[in-house]
Protein backbone atom coordinates (compact mmCIF):
# COMPACT_ATOMS: atom_id res chain seq x y z
CA UNK A 1 0.00 0.00 0.00
CA UNK A 2 1.39 3.36 -1.02
CA UNK A 3 1.02 6.22 1.48
CA UNK A 4 1.04 9.82 0.35
CA UNK A 5 3.25 12.10 2.39
CA UNK A 6 2.01 15.58 3.15
CA UNK A 7 4.73 18.19 2.98
CA UNK A 8 4.59 21.70 4.37
CA UNK A 9 4.38 23.29 0.94
CA UNK A 10 1.62 20.94 -0.19
CA UNK A 11 -0.85 22.50 2.26
CA UNK A 12 -3.69 24.52 0.78
CA UNK A 13 -3.45 28.31 0.81
CA UNK A 14 -6.46 28.51 3.13
CA UNK A 15 -4.59 26.50 5.77
CA UNK A 16 -1.61 28.82 5.53
CA UNK A 17 -3.85 31.84 6.03
CA UNK A 18 -5.33 30.20 9.14
CA UNK A 19 -1.82 29.56 10.44
CA UNK A 20 -0.76 33.12 9.65
CA UNK A 21 -3.41 34.40 12.06
CA UNK A 22 -1.39 32.91 14.93
CA UNK A 23 1.63 35.12 14.27
CA UNK A 24 2.60 38.76 14.05
CA UNK A 25 2.66 39.85 10.41
CA UNK A 26 6.21 41.19 10.53
CA UNK A 27 7.44 37.92 12.06
CA UNK A 28 5.82 36.09 9.15
CA UNK A 29 7.54 38.45 6.77
CA UNK A 30 10.93 37.76 8.36
CA UNK A 31 10.41 34.00 8.20
CA UNK A 32 8.88 33.56 4.75
CA UNK A 33 9.68 36.44 2.42
CA UNK A 34 12.78 34.85 0.91
CA UNK A 35 11.61 31.26 0.51
CA UNK A 36 9.95 31.16 -2.91
CA UNK A 37 7.45 32.93 -5.17
CA UNK A 38 4.46 31.12 -3.68
CA UNK A 39 5.12 32.38 -0.16
CA UNK A 40 5.84 35.84 -1.53
CA UNK A 41 2.39 35.83 -3.15
CA UNK A 42 0.75 34.49 0.02
CA UNK A 43 2.35 37.25 2.09
CA UNK A 44 1.10 39.90 -0.34
CA UNK A 45 -2.45 38.56 -0.08
CA UNK A 46 -2.22 38.31 3.71
CA UNK A 47 -0.92 41.84 4.24
CA UNK A 48 -3.63 43.31 2.03
CA UNK A 49 -6.25 42.41 4.60
CA UNK A 50 -4.39 42.36 7.88
CA UNK A 51 -2.39 44.37 10.37
CA UNK A 52 0.90 46.08 9.66
CA UNK A 53 2.58 46.43 13.05
CA UNK A 54 6.05 47.93 12.72
CA UNK A 55 7.09 47.54 16.34
CA UNK A 56 10.50 45.94 16.92
CA UNK A 57 11.27 45.55 13.22
CA UNK A 58 14.96 45.73 12.31
CA UNK A 59 16.00 48.62 10.07
CA UNK A 60 17.11 46.28 7.27
CA UNK A 61 13.79 44.42 7.44
CA UNK A 62 11.92 47.72 7.50
CA UNK A 63 13.74 48.89 4.35
CA UNK A 64 13.10 45.61 2.55
CA UNK A 65 9.43 45.55 3.57
CA UNK A 66 8.88 49.15 2.44
CA UNK A 67 10.57 48.51 -0.89
CA UNK A 68 9.14 45.10 -1.80
CA UNK A 69 5.77 44.78 -0.05
CA UNK A 70 4.31 48.05 1.17
CA UNK A 71 3.81 49.69 -2.27
CA UNK A 72 1.63 46.73 -3.34
CA UNK A 73 -0.65 46.79 -0.30
CA UNK A 74 -1.08 50.50 0.44
CA UNK A 75 -4.61 50.70 -0.92
CA UNK A 76 -5.84 47.70 1.07
CA UNK A 77 -4.07 48.18 4.38
CA UNK A 78 -6.63 48.52 7.17
CA UNK A 79 -4.38 48.64 10.26
CA UNK A 80 -1.07 50.45 10.73
CA UNK A 81 1.03 50.85 13.85
CA UNK A 82 4.13 53.03 13.70
CA UNK A 83 6.62 52.94 16.55
CA UNK A 84 9.45 55.27 17.45
CA UNK A 85 10.64 53.62 20.66
CA UNK A 86 14.17 52.49 21.54
CA UNK A 87 13.77 49.32 19.44
CA UNK A 88 12.77 51.27 16.33
CA UNK A 89 14.33 54.75 16.58
CA UNK A 90 13.54 57.35 13.88
CA UNK A 91 10.96 55.08 12.27
CA UNK A 92 8.75 58.03 11.30
CA UNK A 93 11.68 59.68 9.56
CA UNK A 94 12.56 56.42 7.79
CA UNK A 95 8.91 56.07 6.76
CA UNK A 96 8.97 59.50 5.14
CA UNK A 97 12.39 58.93 3.58
CA UNK A 98 11.04 55.78 1.93
CA UNK A 99 8.52 57.99 0.12
CA UNK A 100 5.38 57.18 2.10
CA UNK A 101 2.79 59.50 3.61
CA UNK A 102 -0.28 58.68 5.67
CA UNK A 103 -2.77 59.78 3.02
CA UNK A 104 -1.58 56.97 0.73
CA UNK A 105 -3.34 54.46 3.02
CA UNK A 106 -6.76 55.31 1.64
CA UNK A 107 -8.61 52.39 3.28
CA UNK A 108 -6.96 52.58 6.69
CA UNK A 109 -9.39 51.83 9.54
CA UNK A 110 -7.03 51.88 12.53
CA UNK A 111 -3.87 53.92 13.09
CA UNK A 112 -1.61 53.86 16.15
CA UNK A 113 1.37 56.10 16.88
CA UNK A 114 3.59 54.69 19.61
CA UNK A 115 6.34 56.70 21.36
CA UNK A 116 6.45 59.29 18.58
CA UNK A 117 8.81 62.20 19.20
CA UNK A 118 8.28 65.23 17.02
CA UNK A 119 10.91 66.94 14.93
CA UNK A 120 10.54 69.59 12.25
CA UNK A 121 10.30 67.14 9.36
CA UNK A 122 7.61 65.09 11.08
CA UNK A 123 5.71 68.25 12.05
CA UNK A 124 5.46 69.43 8.46
CA UNK A 125 4.97 66.17 6.62
CA UNK A 126 3.67 63.50 8.92
CA UNK A 127 0.58 64.50 10.90
CA UNK A 128 -0.78 67.20 8.63
CA UNK A 129 -2.59 64.88 6.22
CA UNK A 130 -4.47 62.85 8.82
CA UNK A 131 -7.68 64.51 7.64
CA UNK A 132 -7.38 62.63 4.32
CA UNK A 133 -7.93 59.27 6.03
CA UNK A 134 -11.64 59.21 5.30
CA UNK A 135 -12.13 55.58 6.38
CA UNK A 136 -10.34 55.86 9.73
CA UNK A 137 -12.42 54.76 12.72
CA UNK A 138 -9.75 54.24 15.42
CA UNK A 139 -6.84 56.56 16.20
CA UNK A 140 -4.35 56.18 19.05
CA UNK A 141 -1.46 58.32 20.25
CA UNK A 142 0.36 56.23 22.87
CA UNK A 143 3.19 57.69 24.98
CA UNK A 144 3.93 60.35 22.37
CA UNK A 145 5.97 63.48 23.08
CA UNK A 146 5.15 66.39 20.80
CA UNK A 147 7.11 69.13 22.55
CA UNK A 148 8.47 70.60 19.32
CA UNK A 149 5.09 71.26 17.71
CA UNK A 150 4.06 74.89 18.01
CA UNK A 151 0.57 75.81 19.15
CA UNK A 152 -0.71 76.74 15.67
CA UNK A 153 0.36 73.42 14.19
CA UNK A 154 -0.99 71.55 17.19
CA UNK A 155 -4.39 73.23 16.85
CA UNK A 156 -4.36 72.25 13.19
CA UNK A 157 -3.76 68.59 14.06
CA UNK A 158 -6.63 68.59 16.56
CA UNK A 159 -9.02 70.13 14.04
CA UNK A 160 -7.99 67.61 11.40
CA UNK A 161 -8.78 64.79 13.82
CA UNK A 162 -12.17 66.27 14.68
CA UNK A 163 -12.89 66.57 10.95
CA UNK A 164 -12.41 62.86 10.26
CA UNK A 165 -15.85 61.74 9.05
CA UNK A 166 -15.82 58.17 10.41
CA UNK A 167 -13.62 58.42 13.49
CA UNK A 168 -15.42 56.87 16.47
CA UNK A 169 -12.55 56.02 18.85
CA UNK A 170 -9.69 58.30 19.91
CA UNK A 171 -7.03 57.54 22.52
CA UNK A 172 -4.86 60.56 23.31
CA UNK A 173 -1.71 60.10 25.40
CA UNK A 174 0.54 62.95 24.30
CA UNK A 175 2.84 65.25 26.17
CA UNK A 176 2.73 68.75 24.76
CA UNK A 177 3.85 71.73 26.83
CA UNK A 178 1.60 71.29 29.89
CA UNK A 179 0.10 68.06 28.54
CA UNK A 180 -2.81 70.10 27.23
CA UNK A 181 -5.04 69.01 24.39
CA UNK A 182 -6.34 71.98 22.46
CA UNK A 183 -10.05 72.61 22.24
CA UNK A 184 -11.13 71.94 18.64
CA UNK A 185 -12.83 74.71 16.72
CA UNK A 186 -14.83 72.27 14.56
CA UNK A 187 -17.53 69.80 15.53
CA UNK A 188 -16.98 66.05 15.28
CA UNK A 189 -20.20 64.29 14.34
CA UNK A 190 -18.67 60.80 14.54
CA UNK A 191 -16.49 60.65 17.67
CA UNK A 192 -18.12 58.51 20.38
CA UNK A 193 -15.35 57.06 22.55
CA UNK A 194 -12.57 59.27 23.82
CA UNK A 195 -9.72 58.80 26.27
CA UNK A 196 -7.50 61.75 27.17
CA UNK A 197 -4.57 61.23 29.51
CA UNK A 198 -3.67 64.09 31.86
CA UNK A 199 -5.88 66.87 30.46
CA UNK A 200 -5.52 70.40 31.80
CA UNK A 201 -8.80 72.20 31.28
CA UNK A 202 -10.85 74.57 33.32
CA UNK A 203 -14.61 74.09 33.53
CA UNK A 204 -15.44 76.48 30.68
CA UNK A 205 -12.99 74.74 28.35
CA UNK A 206 -14.48 71.38 29.24
CA UNK A 207 -17.96 72.60 28.34
CA UNK A 208 -16.66 73.93 25.04
CA UNK A 209 -14.90 70.65 24.38
CA UNK A 210 -18.09 68.62 24.87
CA UNK A 211 -19.99 71.00 22.61
CA UNK A 212 -17.52 70.17 19.85
CA UNK A 213 -18.09 66.44 20.46
CA UNK A 214 -21.89 66.16 20.72
CA UNK A 215 -22.17 62.41 20.02
CA UNK A 216 -19.71 61.35 22.70
CA UNK A 217 -20.87 58.24 24.58
CA UNK A 218 -17.87 57.47 26.79
CA UNK A 219 -15.22 59.91 27.99
CA UNK A 220 -12.29 58.57 30.02
CA UNK A 221 -9.41 60.46 31.52
CA UNK A 222 -6.39 59.96 33.74
CA UNK A 223 -4.87 62.54 36.06
CA UNK A 224 -1.68 60.56 36.66
CA UNK A 225 1.55 62.48 36.25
Amino acid sequence: MTMNKTTFESLANEIFFDLFELFNGIDLFRALHGLNTRFKSLLLIYFRNNRIDLRSILKKDFDFFCKNYLPSILNNTIYLRISNDEDTPFQCTHFLSAGFTLDQFINLRSLTFYCINSDQKINESFFFNINRLDQLTNLKFVECQLFNINIENFDNIINQIWNLPKLTHLYWDCKFNLNVISIPTVVSKSLQYLTVCRPYWDSSELVDFFEKTPNLKIFSTSLDT
